[in-house]
């Protein structure tokens, strides 16, 4: 079971309305605000992603949008759950440290870039089924499908890595 939020459909939902209300230069301006902030290694592999496969504010756009459904469940669930009422100082996703984020490109090198990504995809479409759906939608349209679900896949994959770490370290 993964440890991080279940993206549901009509949080899916509820975020491509945003995206088409606000605009989504104003929503990907406002989410990579909060990755510097918060998460600035997710940030930095998120831009080189969208660097390397091309039309960098769309590509940027959809990354956003991916951890804007993270952080909307992750808000949803705390809501709805009173125990976490004293811990509203954590963070809504796990910070991606720079030990996770060099062990992971050490396992990219390991087992190659398509594995890791197969791995990756297979992770999400077993724990995050809603979350694949928008990945796969969004990269569908893209010139490179497999180059935007390797950004999907290692941004997912860095975000997990990083929970599971944070769970052990507090258990």
């Amino acid at each position: 079971m993964s440890s991080l939020p279940r993206v549901g459909g009509l949080t899916r939902e509820r975020v491509a309305r945003e995206f088409d209300d606000r605009g989504p230069e104003v929503c990907r301006t406002e989410i990579t605000l909060d990755l510097e902030a918060g998460n600035p290694e997710l940030l930095d592999m998120a831009v080189r992603c969208a660097r390397d496969v091309g039309d960098f504010a769309r590509i940027m756009t959809g990354f956003c949008m991916f951890y804007r459904l993270l952080t909307a469940e992750a808000r949803a669930a705390r809501r709805t759950s009173p125990d976490l009422d004293d811990r509203q100082q954590l963070s809504l996703l796990p910070r991606v440290s720079p030990a996770t984020r060099a062990a992971i490109v050490k396992r990219i090198d390991a087992m190659g870039s398509k594995a890791f990504t197969r791995e990756s995809i297979a992770e999400l479409e077993a724990n995050n089924p809603e979350l694949l759906v928008m990945a796969h939608n969004f990269a569908e349209d893209q010139a490179d499908y497999g180059g935007v679900m390797q950004g999907f896949a290692l941004l997912y994959a860095s975000l997990l890595a990083e929970a599971v770490q944070e769970r052990g370290v507090l258990h």
